[in-house]
């Protein structure tokens, strides 16, 4: 009963295949701060620069003469 126990533990232990759900993991965090981050700074339009929605409607307005 023991052996079967210290078996598994062992088998458990050279076991990676969790390590590549874990690393898709992080990754995906990454990426997901790098969208926030960057939806962020592109800005509201509440501010000076305009934001995007002012960088579309100045599109729109060229487009639309």
């Amino acid at each position: 009963m023991l052996n079967k126990i210290i078996s598994k533990l062992n088998n458990f232990k050279k076991d990676e295949s969790g390590a590549s759900a874990i690393e898709y993991a992080v990754m995906a965090a990454i990426l997901v701060g790098v969208i926030v981050i960057g939806v962020g700074l592109l800005g509201d339009g509440s501010d000076a620069d305009g934001g995007i929605g002012q960088s579309f409607n100045t599109i729109a307005d060229k487009m639309n003469p």
